[in-house]
C-alpha cells in the first residue's frame, strides 16, 4: 500500500509540482491549500505523514502543528521560507519531525519522508517508507549477548 501524504501548503504552483513529484516516487498525496482544509483532512482521512507549510492565508502552519501535537504523533515535516535558527528551533520543538527551508531539491524532500516514516513505523511495517528498498532490506535484530552467555 503507498504511504498516504497530506500536503498543507498555500502555494498552487510549489504544491502541484511537489504532488507530482511524490505521487511518481509512490506516494499518494491529497492536498490542501489552508489551514481549515488541512485540519479536515487530517481529521478526515488515515495519512501516515503531513507535509505542513508555516504561512498558510488563514492561521500558522505552528498553530495547526500545536493543535495536531496535542491529539496525535502523526509524523510532520515543515516546509517554509522561514529559514532563521528561531524559526526552525521553534518548529521542532512545537514538534516538527523535519524542518526543510525552501527552495529545497525534490529529491531531498523524498528522502527525507522516507527517513522519518521508517523511524515512525515498526519494524518490518509494508508501509514503512514507500520504497520497495525498505521493505526489501529489513533484517531481523540480532540479538545482543547478556551477562550470562
Amino acid at each position: 500500500m503507498r504511504p498516504h501524504l497530506a500536503l498543507i501548503e498555500d502555494e498552487p504552483d510549489f504544491a502541484l509540482m511537489c504532488r507530482s513529484y511524490l505521487e511518481h516516487e509512490g506516494f499518494t498525496v491529497t492536498w490542501a491549500m489552508d489551514a481549515r482544509a488541512g485540519k479536515s483532512i487530517l481529521h478526515e482521512s488515515r495519512v501516515d505523514l503531513a507535509v505542513l507549510d508555516l504561512g498558510l492565508p488563514d492561521g500558522s502552519g505552528l498553530e495547526l502543528l500545536r493543535a495536531l501535537r496535542s491529539t496525535s504523533r502523526l509524523p510532520v515535516i515543515v516546509v517554509t521560507g522561514r529559514g532563521a535558527e528561531t524559526d526552525r528551533v521553534a518548529g521542532l520543538e512545537i514538534g516538527a519531525d523535519d524542518y526543510l527551508v525552501k527552495p529545497f531539491s525534490q529529491r531531498e524532500l523524498v528522502a527525507r519522508i522516507r527517513a522519518v516514516l521508517r523511524r515512525s513505523q515498526p519494524p518490518g511495517s509494508p508501509r514503512c517508507c514507500g520504497s520497495a528498498h525498505c521493505a526489501s532490506t529489513r533484517r531481523p535484530a540480532k540479538r545482543l549477548p547478556t551477562a550470562s552467555s
